[in-house]
């Protein structure tokens, strides 16, 4: 399967760029799909050779062959342009014939129940068999507007592509022309549009590799319903990371009415989207919630290519979006830096009444000195702390706003930090000349502020990601015991954390009451008692702990009623002195089989299933962006120190999430490890995992060591 598969990829470029195509299902009515294709491939100017089948003698002057097997030999590229029943057919006859690629628009495939699922996988296996690279079924085809190769029956028009540009691959054909129109209304060039249906063969990951290689495509737009290879999207992805072109992602599913209507457009089996977002937001994807986030993130990016590192600088004339955007900052999570470097240089060119600071207003002084934009725009891009500007104007007319544009950027550096222009007004006439001007210089223009600094978030986000994301921690798994199931009890679990170096309590394990006692005057009461079975992963549901046990009698009756209530064969008791009071967090690290290994942390007690607060992040993550992971929770404050209590030990915290992972990561037959609770305790002072459980994958209890 993998091999066909390759080898299927392999044939990409003959589906990107083929020399030859062959229409199958070829008509002479205008509105059927072949004869669309044939109009839009003549109006391109499609160099190469096209054959027609179908049945009609001739189609627009050219010949029309009886069938598939009546092709030449070494033709590109099949546009199957029939009916859903007969395309599995065809596509076998271009196999037969050595088409290399073909592109199905039919529906009533995988999205249509039971029987179009049959049909697709007899279509996917025919392809697979070929060696044809199939975009499709249920798809609109794609565009090469590079080469001038359309591939679609929508009415596409030529357009000259110029580099930088931009790339938009998604499964929805609907959605990917949407976007396609979005960008051309902002003049930005766009190089190729492919929608991949289905996905019977091909998906959004495989033609990732290409548009990253392709020297006109900057920047790649990805809508997916569902990313069917995780594993070879993120290896794209950081591919795309390291060629320096941005991947933007809009990834429906987080609702359950967006999870059904997934399913139901393109098929999709859709995955866990928390875990999508999990993995995808480490890698240096921007990934987006909306569909005007996603035009006005590609356009930022594309006219301003260097990421902004540091926070954002607001120059306005208006007091009132002065104090709105520093409320809309807080809640985007950007920083807006004060001004240190240019302050002083700042308070000379200003009046005496405006302050110096982030954000600034320069008031109406602006109508009698149009200048002051440029020249205070200019010293906040100075400041070392400044990533990114946002320019934000409450025009007085038309005439003004351009006038405004035109004396800033007279003033502003060529090229550097982002510089993002508004504004204000809506849909009101603005000056003719102003949004041509603005894209000559490379300055992403927005009518509504609050699109410009939710755009400007996503960047300065993906920027930091560039720089510290992943860590190298590495560690050495120690050997795992051998057990007869997937699970180990807390005993073990805990035994083998302790061997990786992870801080737990000086626990013992008692066969019997005698034992148990001993075990307690040796740890010191009070103590706590524990059933150790593998067979038992939620004691406290069956009697199976008891905790503050002050002295012997109290141990002895408490394991006599544990014993009582749980009928199952024990391993024994696990004794350990109670721990002190601190902030319970649950922390987990789990293989997840499409998205790899990752860690969950959160508030424990009542509050992660009360408000189901908790973070995920790849388990390769630095300690410093695991704080951040960690002040992200919406019960940070408990961890912070509230009402007089002090800070927990975050730095304690964020450690054994980074080594948990990096554990997980060591020991491949490890599924999942569960800590729960963690106890924090003030800042200095340290962790303590309290319970502990690891689950194995099927056959990994034989021991041995992990590396």
């Amino acid at each position: 399967m993998i091999d066909r598969l390759e080898r299927c990829r392999g044939n990409i470029g003959a589906l990107l760029r083929p020399r030859s195509i062959a229409i199958v299902g070829a008509s002479a009515n205008p509105s059927a799909f072949g004869r669309r294709v044939l109009a839009n491939l003549d109006r391109f100017g499609f160099p190469g050779e096209i054959h027609l089948v179908g049945r009609a003698d001739m189609i627009e002057g050219r010949p029309c062959l009886p069938g598939v097997d009546a092709l030449p030999d070494g033709v590109d590229l099949a546009v199957i342009a029939i009916g859903g029943k007969d395309v599995a057919a065809a596509i076998r006859q271009c196999g037969d014939r050595g088409v290399r690629a073909a592109v199905v628009y039919g529906s009533g495939f995988a999205e249509a129940g039971e029987a179009g699922r049959a049909a697709q996988e007899e279509l996917t296996a025919a392809a697979l068999d070929g060696g044809i690279a199939l975009l499709g079924p249920n798809c609109t085809g794609l565009t090469n507007f590079v080469d001038n190769v359309p591939l679609t029956f929508g009415n596409s028009r030529p357009r000259p592509v110029k580099a930088p540009a931009i790339a938009v691959v998604g499964q929805s054909g609907g959605m990917v022309g949407a976007i396609r129109m979005a960008l051309e209304a902002r003049a930005l060039d766009i190089s190729y549009t492919i929608a991949t249906g289905n996905e019977g063969v091909l998906g959004v990951e495989d033609f990732l590799d290409r548009l990253i290689d392709d020297p006109i495509t900057r920047v790649i737009l990805v809508f997916a319903e569902q990313i069917r290879k995780p594993a070879h999207f993120m290896k794209a992805a950081a591919k795309a990371h390291a060629a320096g072109k941005p991947l933007l992602l809009l990834h429906p599913g987080r609702s359950a009415a967006g999870r059904r209507s997934a399913a139901l457009h393109t098929g999709a089996v859709v995955g866990d989207h928390a875990v999508m977002r999990a993995a995808v937001d480490h890698s240096g994807i921007i990934r987006v919630d909306t569909v005007e986030e996603l035009i006005d993130v590609a356009e930022l990016v594309l006219r301003c290519p260097q990421p902004p590192r540091g926070g954002l600088a607001i120059l306005t004339d208006s007091g009132a979006f002065k104090s709105l955007s520093g409320d809309f900052c807080e809640a985007l999570g950007v920083d807006l830096p004060p001004l240190e470097y240019s302050k002083e240089a700042l308070a000379a060119e200003l009046p005496a009444f405006i302050l110096p600071e982030n954000p600034l207003d320069v008031s109406a002084q602006a109508l009698q000195q149009p200048d002051i934009y440029g020249r205070c725009a200019r010293l906040l891009l100075e400041e070392p702390g400044v990533g990114a500007l946002l320019i934000a104007i409450m025009p007085s007319s038309p005439e003004f706003g351009l006038k405004a544009a035109q004396e800033t950027l007279a003033l502003l550096p060529e090229k550097g930090k982002p510089v993002a222009y508004v504004l204000f007004g809506g849909n009101s006439p603005v000056s003719p000349e102003l949004a041509p001007l603005l894209r000559e210089a490379g300055v992403p223009f927005y009518r509504v502020p609050e699109r410009a600094m939710a755009a400007l978030g996503h960047y300065m986000r993906h920027a930091a990601t560039l720089d510290r994301w992943r860590a190298s921690l590495a560690l050495s798994a120690p050997d795992l015991p051998s057990v007869p199931g997937r699970a180990l009890p807390e005993w073990r679990s805990k035994q083998w954390l302790v061997a990786a170096g992870f801080p737990v309590p000086g626990g013992v394990l008692a066969a019997d009451a005698d034992a148990a006692v001993e075990a307690a005057a040796a740890v010191g009461y009070p103590v706590a008692l524990k059933a150790q079975s593998a067979q038992l992963l939620h004691k406290s549901d069956v009697g199976g702990v008891a905790l503050n046990l002050a002295d012997e009698p109290a141990l002895r009756e408490a394991l006599a009623a544990m014993r009582a209530a749980i009928s199952m064969p024990l391993d024994g008791v696990l004794v350990e002195p109670m721990a002190r009071c601190g902030v319970e967090l649950v922390l987990s690290a789990r293989r997840d089989p499409d998205w790899g290994p990752l860690v969950t942390i959160g508030l424990g007690g009542i509050w992660i299933e009360a408000l189901n607060d908790v973070r995920t992040f790849p388990a390769d993550l630095a300690v410093e962006a695991i704080v951040e992971e960690i002040a992200r929770l919406r019960g940070a404050r408990l961890l912070q120190g509230m009402r007089g209590a002090p800070p927990a030990d975050m730095a304690a915290v964020a450690d054994i999430a980074a080594r948990l992972g990096a554990l997980l990561i060591a020991a491949p037959s490890v599924q999942e490890i569960e800590i729960n609770p963690l106890m924090v305790y003030p800042e200095g002072e340290g962790a303590c995992i309290l319970d502990a459980l690891i689950m194995l994958e099927p056959g990994g209890g034989a021991g041995g060591k992990q590396a």
